[in-house]
This record gives C-alpha cells, structure tokens and sequence, in this order.
C-alpha cells in the first residue's frame, strides 16, 4: 500500500471543512453528503449559509460510513442512520475515556 501524505491537517472540532473538502476526504460524493445533511444525520456549522462547512471531528465518522457503505452497499436510509450510530459510538467511547483514563480500549 502506498500512501502519499502531500497534506496533514490536524482534525479537530475547532478546525471545519468544506462540503468539497469532506467529499475529498471521504470518498462520497456530494450527493451522498447532501442527503445525509438533509436526513438531519450530519449538521453543517453554517446551516443557513450557501458553502457549508463541517465540524473537522466528523471527518473519521465519515470515513468509516463511506467504507461501510462500499462494503454492505448501504441504501441512503440505513446510510443516515449508520452515521447517527458511528457519531453515537464516538461520544459514548470519549465519555468512558473521561470517566475511566487508564483503562486500555
């Protein structure tokens, strides 16, 4: 496997990135990104502006549907709610982090 690091950017949720952005990082197109906003499952920054941007921690969220989504050939009802889920498993694994730092994962 090559992998060619032109570009690191550290993700976090201070730092947003565009609908074209999250698209290129992900690997779904715009089309599948825009429906997952319009389900209500990803939450633009900015949902009343035109150019929407993305808090950076959804970018992993995001990638991990877009691989689940090539491989179990998700339709776009399962593909909002898989992301609600991903989002779901982030929150409650930093939760626990924050109840119990020395614990192993």
């Amino acid at each position: 496997m090559n992998i060619d690091f032109t570009e690191l950017v550290w993700l976090d949720k201070h730092h947003e990135v565009s609908l074209d952005e999250l698209a290129e990082l992900s690997g779904l197109a715009e089309e599948d990104l825009r429906h997952l906003v319009d389900s209500g499952a990803l939450i633009p920054t900015n949902p009343d502006e035109e150019r929407l941007h993305f808090s950076g921690h959804c970018v992993v969220s995001i990638r991990t549907l877009s691989r689940l989504k090539q491989d179990f050939e998700l339709e776009p009802n399962a593909f909002a709610l898989t992301l609600v889920f991903l989002e779901r498993i982030r929150t409650l694994e930093s939760k626990l982090r924050a109840v119990n730092p020395g614990s192993s994962e």
